[in-house]
This record gives structure tokens, sequence and C-alpha cells, in this order.
């Protein structure tokens, strides 16, 4: 897990919202008690918000609203963060 700045974070998360090979990227806050967790599939976006709001998302690629449900998330989970911890896994 390494600390990556806010704007790279917002950088990453606009490329997970292209399809692509099968990846889970987990953002924390720095003190860990709020977390984004995005797994892109083939044909699926699954985003999992714990902290503010403790729900779980599954948006299609075919539905053009997956960079707004991400964007709104991040904003929500990480108001005033100016660093978030950041670890991916990559699938085949």
């Amino acid at each position: 897990m390494r600390l990556i700045p806010v704007k790279q974070a917002e950088n990453i998360l606009k490329q997970v919202c292209k399809p692509g090979k099968n990846i889970a990227i987990v953002l924390l806050t720095r003190k860990k008690d709020r977390s984004l967790k995005i797994e892109r599939s083939e044909h699926l976006l699954t985003v999992t918000e714990q902290g503010y709001r403790n729900e779980t998302k599954y948006i299609s690629f075919d539905n053009h609203e997956g960079k707004v449900i991400l964007r709104q998330a991040f904003k929500r989970e990480f108001p005033r963060s100016h660093e978030v911890y950041i670890n991916s896994h990559w699938h085949d």
C-alpha cells in the first residue's frame, strides 16, 4: 500500500472507468476509517463505499454514468483529503 496525492488517485479512477483487464483498487484515507473499493470485470464495474455511506453499486460499461458515480463517491468519502492510500490487484 502506498500513499499518493488525491489528483493522481482521481486520474487512476478515470482510467478504471474504461473497459480493459480485470482490476481491483482500494483507496483508503490516512486514518484508514473510510474506503472506496473499485472492481472492474469484463462488463461490470463494482463500487463499494465504506465510511460515510456503506453501500455497493454495480455499473455496466454500457451505462455512461460510471465516471459520475465514481467521482461523487470519491468526493463523498475523501472530502478534505490531500493524500490517499492505494492498493491495486490485477487479475487475468
